[in-house]
């Protein structure tokens, strides 16, 4: 029963040792400034992230009593699964969609970390004020011991520059530890930094391309030799010749396409050296194009499509992209689609793990209660709901012989779904009691009554 191996992690006086080769990750405060560099410069990082985030944050999240077997039990048991709702979900000062939000960029940054801080409630019961996310980037130094278990970490203050020391016991904290038993754990953005990177510069180049229309490279032609000639013999002045050379100069180096782009330039030509010194069709004064491939434009577009679809991979978000280049199928984002929601479901379900360890259960033990009356954390599956396909479903069971009625809990979440008004539940049981006694009264009985009787 005793643990033998130790973490392949290795750590010097808090600090993980690095083995990253690329400046842009190589040291801590360069590698949390690369994964913000794609975050926001990157657009399908952008919008795949957001997407990702906001599914996760508007999930419902439901706090299920244990199972009891007295009737005062059951009682206790709703009524400490009220006080774990309202004490994490509705006392903090933060919503609680923010905390899931923070809490789920974890499979990015490779980990996430947020402080709980308690409070004293109006009833006298201790509650969570407030769970404030805490910046991967301040996060420097890890208190772990020789099998890799985390007992704390140093916060660097952005303003004083001072460690904070964070005990564990104090922190909401996830990671992604599936490719690494790093503390850190090893997330996407670190996979995403090389074809970021790529990217970045075929984008810079598609924009050099439109400034420059992608025709070609501009050459200047203009008479140097003959303009240092003059100089030397006095006929101009240095300062004459740096004007004459300055447009030509300054269009070379700088030219953008834009409404004012253009040259004047003299017309003069080469003459010959002879007595005739007959004029020849070669100007002094010249620019032209060097001439490039006509193909360059299309092969950079392909080249970023390319690597946008290859981020979106990785992270997940590739049906965003289905459409964009006029090929894909509903069948395929449907499949796609899915996947990413199985994601989302697997990412809200580590959420749910580590706030009834981490904070659920500090709760618990702040005010003492009995760990058996601790509720369960529940969280939806998220997922699409096909409108057309469940009234599809409901069509082919009523005509199997189970119909639809409207007291019935999936006519009520049919209703839902097509954004209609639920029917009034008083309404429906005032129906119900009327057809029940209708029921009852019975207009045959008085058929079967005999003439005779009734004259006797």
């Amino acid at each position: 029963m005793q643990t033998l191996g130790v973490a392949g992690t290795a750590l010097y006086g808090g600090y993980i040792e690095s083995r990253e080769k690329s400046p842009e990750l190589a040291s801590h405060d360069a590698r949390y400034r690369t994964y913000s560099d794609i975050l926001a410069n990157t657009a399908i990082v952008a919008a795949g992230v957001r997407y990702y985030v906001n599914l996760v944050g508007g999930a419902e999240w439901s706090f299920a009593p244990v199972e009891v077997e007295t009737k005062a039990m059951k009682g206790e048991a709703r009524r400490h699964a009220e006080l774990a709702e309202a004490m994490l979900t509705e006392d903090p000062e933060r919503t609680w969609p923010r905390i899931v939000r923070r809490a789920a960029m974890h499979p990015f940054y490779g980990f996430s970390i947020q402080e709980w801080t308690a409070g004293r409630r109006p009833d006298g019961l201790i509650t969570i004020r407030d769970i404030a996310p805490r910046a991967q980037v301040t996060i420097e130094k890890w208190d772990t011991d020789n099998k890799g278990v985390v007992h704390g970490v140093w916060q660097t203050s952005p303003q004083t520059y001072q460690d904070i020391y964070l005990p564990r016991a104090k922190l909401l904290y996830i990671v992604d530890d599936s490719l690494d038993d790093s503390p850190e754990g090893y997330g996407l953005f670190r996979q995403m930094v090389a074809p970021a990177k790529r990217l970045a510069r075929y984008e810079q180049l598609e924009g050099f391309g439109h400034e420059t229309d992608l025709r070609g490279i501009p050459i200047a032609r203009g008479p140097l030799t003959e303009l240092a000639e003059k100089v030397q013999s006095g006929d101009i002045t240095e300062a004459d010749r740096k004007r004459l050379e300055k447009p030509l100069a300054d269009f070379v180096k700088e030219h953008v396409r834009n409404p004012e782009l253009g040259m004047l330039l003299d017309s003069e030509v080469y003459r010959g050296t002879d007595d005739t010194e007959r004029p020849s069709t070669t100007r002094m004064w010249d620019v032209e194009l060097l001439q490039g491939s006509s193909t360059s434009f299309a092969e950079n577009a392909a080249a970023i499509e390319r690597l946008n679809r290859e981020i979106a991979r990785i992270i997940g978000v590739d049906q965003l992209l289905l459409g964009s280049d006029s090929q894909g199928s509903f069948a395929l984002s449907k499949d796609k689609t899915h996947a990413f929601y199985l994601m989302v479901t697997g990412a809200l379900v580590e959420i749910r793990k580590a706030v009834q360890k981490d904070v659920l259960a500090a709760i618990w033990r702040l005010n003492g209660w009995p760990v058996e009356m601790m509720p369960q954390i529940k969280t939806e599956a998220v997922g699409y709901t096909d409108v057309e396909q469940a009234a599809g479903a409901l069509r082919d069971l009523a005509t199997a012989g189970a119909p639809l009625f409207p007291e019935d809990p999936a006519y009520g979440e049919m209703l839902d779904l097509l954004g209609l008004t639920r029917p009034d539940e008083a309404a429906l049981a005032r129906r119900k009691a009327s057809e029940a006694a209708d029921d009852d009264t019975d207009p045959d009985d008085d058929a079967d009554v005999d003439p005779e009787d009734d004259d006797e």
